[in-house]
């Protein structure tokens, strides 16, 4: 026969059972993403609506071919963040400020990097390079710097929903 004690102790622990079953697991509560993050993917979306399903992957593994569809999707996803002018190139202070500043990005590498390559890349007064050419070849550009490889993980933490 259960004394009294055991009685308690057994009821105890069937009510801590019950209530560890009734609780429903827990449920991943996702990421808010920044409004900086959030209008980095609206400028993907759009300007990645005409691309296919593979070339959509390409790019979001960060593999920038020099074609056609890439150097129209990089023109148009710059141009509507306002990061790129036509006339001057890339904005490296607004996009510095854009993408975190201080905090995020080391600014004394980033601004010579991005106006570097905004300068080695420019053809102007030569109408052998378009725009959109001229944005492709500075990205490319950018891209083999520490700035680029900081862009890269940077969008694929947007892309996957950690930044």
């Amino acid at each position: 026969m259960m004394r009294r004690s055991q009685i308690g102790l057994l009821s105890r622990l069937l009510l801590l059972l019950l209530v560890v079953e009734m609780t429903p697991p827990a449920i991943p509560v996702p990421m808010r993403s920044s409004p900086q993050s959030l209008a980095l993917l609206r400028a993907r979306d759009q300007c990645g609506r005409e691309l296919t399903a593979a070339q959509r992957l390409q790019l979001d593994r960060m593999q920038f071919e020099d074609a056609a569809h890439v150097r129209h999707y990089l023109h148009c996803f710059w141009s509507r963040l306002q990061l790129w002018l036509d006339e001057t190139g890339f904005q490296a202070q607004r996009i510095v400020q854009s993408f975190g500043g201080e905090r995020r990005l080391n600014v004394e590498q980033a601004l010579p990097a991005i106006n570097g390559c905004n300068a080695k890349t420019s053809s102007r007064g030569s109408g052998a390079q378009t725009v959109v050419d001229w944005c492709f070849r500075a990205f490319v550009c950018v891209l083999a710097t520490p700035v680029g490889e900081w862009y890269k993980r940077h969008m694929s933490d947007v892309i996957n929903g950690n930044a």
